[in-house]
């Protein structure tokens, strides 16, 4: 992964995507796109409503934007630099006058982007509650690039243990599972693939599925789990990896697949899937 985009807002949890980006890949020669996306529906920081152009006029409403979003591009690229610079990584500032899944859109196909991190709001009711509205809005629409979704409160570890999740209903390939297999390569981690019991037995399919996804992973340490199907697919996540100490969740956002369900899922009261480990969604078309 060579080519990483971070759309920002400025928060702090867009802060701390680009900060785990950063120590994640620190020992990897990386360019690293910082996007601010506008609109006119989005707020003026400043107050100052009166501000002027070289010309002496007064500059209108996306002007003053634009100029924001440059100020505060610079800003982010030096806290970064003060807080964890390293020497082979580069950054590209971007202010963008588009909606935020269109801006990213636009950069991953004109930069080449490898992967999408993005920061999301932590723990909450719902896995699509816990994405944060823009994660998901940015799944929804991102077909060709995989996202890693990063908690506002992860503390940075390698994720030596990543969990797959998937129900084996999908064909694999060597394209759809090469960021899963990359990032296993680069951090050094163990593949744990984690199947729900909703069938008493697998299914002919899903066995081929199986047997292809493991062959794909042969030179990746993996191991297959199986976990019995609770109230919730959410609840049976959320176990599995509490008890073995998972640092990273993956899944494959196929249409109508098993992301798209969970996203789906209704909430059951007292239920929640408060994960804060980061989560990697990679486009299921090939």
């Amino acid at each position: 992964m060579q080519n990483i985009l971070i759309p920002t807002d400025f928060s702090n949890d867009a802060y701390n995507a680009l900060f785990y980006a950063s120590k994640l890949f620190k020992s990897k020669t990386c360019n690293f796109y910082l996007l601010n996306a506008y609109n006119e529906n989005t707020p003026l920081v400043s107050r100052n409503t009166n501000a002027l152009d070289v010309k002496g006029h007064r500059k209108g409403l996306l002007e003053q934007l634009n100029d924001e979003s440059c100020e505060e591009l610079k800003r982010t690229f030096h806290r970064i630099n003060l807080d964890h610079k390293c020497p082979n990584h580069t950054y590209k500032l971007i202010p963008m006058k588009r909606d935020l899944t269109e801006a990213v859109s636009k950069t991953i196909d004109e930069y080449h982007i490898d992967l999408v991190i993005m920061g999301n709001k932590g723990g909450s009711n719902g896995l699509g509650v816990f994405l944060g509205s823009s994660t998901t809005k940015v799944l929804a629409s991102v077909k060709n690039c995989p996202i890693l979704a990063v908690p506002m409160n992860a503390d940075f570890q390698v994720p030596y243990e990543i969990a797959f999740a998937t129900d084996y209903k999908r064909h694999y390939n060597a394209k759809v599972l090469e960021p899963l297999k990359s990032m296993a390569t680069h951090c050094g981690s163990a593949v744990r693939i984690l199947h729900i019991n909703e069938e008493e037995r697998l299914s002919k399919v899903q066995e081929s599925n199986l047997k292809t996804l493991r062959a794909y992973l042969e030179t990746t340490p993996n191991t297959v789990h199986w976990m019995p199907s609770f109230t919730s697919k959410t609840k049976a996540i959320q176990v599995f990896l509490d008890e073995l100490g998972i640092g990273m969740l993956t899944m494959v956002n196929y249409e109508h697949g098993f992301l798209e369900n969970l996203l789906k899922e209704p909430i059951i009261k007292k239920l929640t899937f408060n994960i804060d480990i980061p989560f990697l969604v990679i486009p299921g078309k090939s």
